[in-house]
């Protein structure tokens, strides 16, 4: 600089400036009254020059601005006063204190439990696909799982001022949070948030809770997206194409149920579910299963089964009794009995029914015979001695597999079928060993269990399902037996009764006839 420079200090209300004159121009730089801000006005005479990059960051230094100072805004300002003009610029800026973050609640749970946003289907980024289905916002959790903890506000960040000077921060406010339903605090300073059953977290204002129901007040559609809950659901609408809902806890929707998939450990309740025809309607149930009419889907339910309209074109897996209107066409499987008031349809679609087995063990019985096949072809094309032998022991442990499993009858198995009015045209129905294939129309009322001393079915009068087949078969063999024993009975009487009127004739015929005379004497 200099040594003509002149170098003045003075103090204003709204902050302070600092004057630096030379030959050739003039610089005020003025400091806000917190010292945040150091502007800049530079006039150059007519005849003079500006100061040098270096000259002008001197004087900031020995004004003691050496915070904040903008590299950038140094040289726009001594482009800007040319010789006859002067300029204003923003040359150096303190720096803001950081207000400290607010007490909060940090949650717990494994982001793993939400569904997926994407679903990688290339490797490729741009082939990746958005499931937009997936927009489920709530919080599954289990008992005696920790939703989060409380975390205390932080002190912030200390700012400085152009000058260096410290500038304090303010603290975060802490979190004030109330326990509501089924949660409890826990931890050393009672900040660990804990669910005292299963659920979903809600948060109500400053209060937070665990439910175990979820509503949803309309459709199941893209603005809800699937659902996964640990709780029972209720659904006061439709469920749309293509959408899951998983209730633990238990499922009732209100309306109808498109070609998708519905999951729960509980009882399961809606009107009515189309596949749309291709078998992409899907439910499992570990409960009960209540509706109107089921088409083109596949079930598998661990409870009982009430379907009053009709069941068309299903798969039907079934541990307990069902009971319908019309089952047509597809397969049914039912542990304890099925109950409909027609079988079949009138154009003789095909009907393959299955009462009094356990659906797993038809589906193990499929794949031993399959492995049984197999074990004959590979006999059937080995000349080895030795191999064959192997194969043939195989064979025999293979066979005596597929009779214990044949002869499996668990716990509640109920192999009957009731008919309120008739059976169709190419219905099958499979009960204990026991199989028909209908060729013809059988009216009802009608109870069907099979025959275990003659084979086939045996048909009965109509009975509920909670009378067993067994018991039926046990009676109806016991009654036969009396009334062969009273036939018997009946026919040695007869056969008595005649012996004795042919003994009783006989007598009366000999005492019929006259004394003989006795010979004449010479």
């Amino acid at each position: 600089m200099s040594d003509q420079a002149t170098q003045t200090q003075e103090s204003k209300p709204d902050g302070q400036r600092f004057y630096h004159a030379q030959t050739g121009y003039q610089l005020i730089l003025s400091l806000s009254k917190d010292e945040m801000e150091c502007r800049a006005h530079l006039e150059v005479k007519a005849e003079g020059t500006p100061p040098t990059r270096d000259e002008l960051l001197g004087y900031l230094a020995a004004d003691g601005i050496t915070i904040g100072v903008n590299e950038e805004a140094v040289p726009i300002l001594l482009r800007e006063a040319r010789p006859g003009k002067s300029a204003n610029g923003l040359l150096a800026t303190g720096i803001q204190p950081v207000l400290g973050d607010d007490g909060k609640l940090a949650f717990s749970f494994d982001t793993s439990d939400q569904p997926p946003a994407e679903t990688a289907a290339d490797e490729d980024p741009e082939k990746r696909l958005i499931d937009f289905r997936a927009v489920q916002k709530f919080i599954n959790v289990d008992a005696d799982q920790e939703i989060g903890r409380i975390l205390p506000p932080t002190n912030g960040t200390p700012g400085k001022t152009v000058r260096g000077k410290p500038v304090p921060s303010e603290a975060g406010k802490p979190l004030i949070l109330k326990l509501g339903q089924n949660v409890r605090s826990g931890g050393e300073h009672n900040d660990i948030l804990i669910a005292e059953i299963h659920g979903r977290v809600k948060q109500e204002g400053d209060t937070i809770h665990v439910v175990e129901e979820y509503v949803v007040d309309g459709d199941v559609d893209f603005s809800i997206g699937n659902i996964r809950f640990n709780g029972f659901v209720e659904v006061r609408g439709d469920v749309l194409d293509g959408f899951q809902v998983s209730a633990s806890k238990g499922l009732k929707i209100t309306g109808n149920v498109g070609a998708c998939r519905l999951i729960s450990h509980g009882n399961i309740e809606f009107c009515g579910m189309d596949g749309q025809g291709q078998g992409k309607g899907s439910i499992l149930c570990g409960g009960s299963i209540t509706a109107h009419f089921i088409h083109d889907s596949v079930v598998e339910c661990w409870g009982n089964m009430l379907v009053d309209v009709e069941l068309r074109n299903c798969s039907i897996h079934c541990r307990g009794s069902l009971i319908t209107g019309v089952l047509a066409g597809g397969d049914c499987v039912t542990l304890a009995g099925i109950e409909a008031k027609k079988l079949g349809a009138p154009s003789a679609v095909k009907t393959v029914v299955h009462s009094g087995v356990d659906y797993h063990d038809l589906d193990r019985m499929q794949i031993l015979l399959e492995q049984l096949n197999e074990l004959q072809q590979q006999i059937a094309k080995t000349k080895d001695l030795q191999e064959i032998t192997t194969l043939t022991e195989k064979k025999q442990q293979l066979s005596r597999v597929i009779v214990d499993v044949r002869s499996h009858r668990p716990a509640g198995s109920n192999p009957k079928v009731n008919i309120k009015d008739r059976v169709h045209e190419g219905v099958t129905i499979y009960l204990g060993d026991a199989v028909e294939e209908f060729s013809a129309e059988l009216s009802g009322p009608i109870s069907l269990i099979e025959n275990s001393r003659d084979g086939g079915l045996r048909q009965l009068s109509l009975s509920g399902l909670d009378i067993p087949a067994s018991d039926l078969e046990k009676a109806w063999l016991e009654n036969d037996e009396l009334e062969r024993q009273e036939s018997l009975k009946q026919e040695a009487a007869d056969r008595e009764a005649a012996e004795a009127e042919a003994q009783q004739a006989l007598d009366g015929a000999e005492q019929a006839e006259p004394a003989a005379e006795p010979p004449a004497s010479d």
